[in-house]
Formats: C-alpha cells, sequence, structure tokens
C-alpha cells in the first residue's frame, strides 16, 4: 500500500467513525483526496510509516472503532495503537469463543439483557458493556441477531450514555465478520 492509499483509507475510516452521514461500506471507501493536496500536507511522513503496516485496514478499523477522532501521528507511532490492533485481531480471530464466554457475564433470562425498563434506564446488556463485562463484538452480535436496537433506539431516544453507544454500535457492526447461524446456535443453546 502506499502512502496516499494509506491516507485515502484512514480518511474514509475516520469518517465512517465520526460521521453520520458517511458510510465506508455505502461509499467503498472512496472520499475526495487528490495526491498533489496529499503531497503538500506536513504529516505524510506518518502515512509512509503506516502504510508499511501488514494491514493497514484492520490496524485503522481497529483504532478508530475505539478512539474515532485518532491523529495518525498517535496511530503510527504508538505502541498503544499496535496493543489495540493486536487486542482486536485476538477478538477477530477467537469471536465464538469470546462470544460463549462472555454470554456467562448475562443475566439468565435472555430478554432481562435486552429489555429496557421503565424503572431502570439501561437494559442490563449494555450495563455489562459499559462495565466492561462483555466486548463491543458481543453487544452488537446480540443486537443484530435480535432486533433489539429498534426497542433501544425508541426506549433510549434521549439518554445522552446510550448516544454515544448507539453510534459506536451503528458503526462499528458492519465491521464483525461472523456465521450468523452458529452464533445463533449458540445463543439459543445457552439461553435454553
Amino acid at each position: 500500500m502506499t502512502a496516499y492509499e494509506c491516507y485515502k483509507e484512514y480518511l474514509a475510516l475516520k469518517q465512517h467513525f465520526t460521521k453520520d452521514n458517511y458510510d465506508y461500506f455505502k461509499y467503498n471507501g472512496k472520499v475526495r483526496s487528490n495526491p498533489t493536496s496529499f503531497d503538500k500536507r506536513k504529516d505524510k511522513i506518518f502515512f509512509q510509516k503506516l502504510s508499511k503496516h501488514e494491514d493497514v485496514h484492520s490496524f485503522l478499523v481497529a483504532n478508530l472503532s475505539e478512539t474515532p477522532k485518532a491523529w495518525i501521528k498517535e496511530l503510527a507511532y504508538s505502541e498503544e495503537a499496535e496493543k489495540k490492533y493486536r487486542d482486536w485481531l485476538k477478538r477477530q480471530q477467537s469471536l465464538t469463543y469470546l462470544f460463549k464466554r462472555e454470554l456467562n457475564q448475562l443475566a439468565p433470562t435472555f430478554d432481562a439483557n435486552l429489555i429496557v425498563f421503565d424503572d431502570d434506564p439501561h437494559p442490563y446488556l449494555l450495563k455489562m458493556y459499559l462495565g466492561n463485562y462483555v466486548s463491543l463484538e458481543t453487544l452488537c452480535l446480540l443486537l443484530d441477531l435480535t432486533g433489539a436496537k429498534k426497542h433501544w433506539d425508541s426506549k433510549m431516544e434521549y439518554d445522552i450514555v446510550y448516544e454515544e453507544v448507539k453510534r459506536k454500535i451503528e458503526k462499528y457492526t458492519p465491521f464483525i465478520k461472523f456465521d450468523r447461524e452458529k452464533i445463533k446456535n449458540i445463543v439459543l443453546d445457552y439461553f435454553a
């Protein structure tokens, strides 16, 4: 990957995770940019360094999904950014195992994890995510499988805490590659 291609990927993913009106998948990662303006940038050295990474796309997804407004300098020369990438990669490679393990953190009754009650502003699953007991991947998978996000959106419409999490869920879910039928069967077996 060239430094300019790295720059375009960075711009596309950063816009995906920070702007409501940009969808990386809808626009196939295309952004407005040109090589001439890139060559005039003072920070192009950081893109040159990052372009040598083994998997630029995944590195950027791992970091920008967690810190959407990260600057390229923070990413290119940061051991912390590399650690986020390695942790993200482990989660992707062991997604089924991670999902099974994190189901143990949830309430024994399936509905109790997803329903927003009038006397409690946040569902149990959201609390477990906010408390770092379940990962963003588990949260996204459960909401994607059940369609409970619509319920959450209507019940927590003006909830400040949920608004931030909602954006993360919407923007990150399309990046999770999983066997839908396998995950569905895991959920059915666990809560049966």
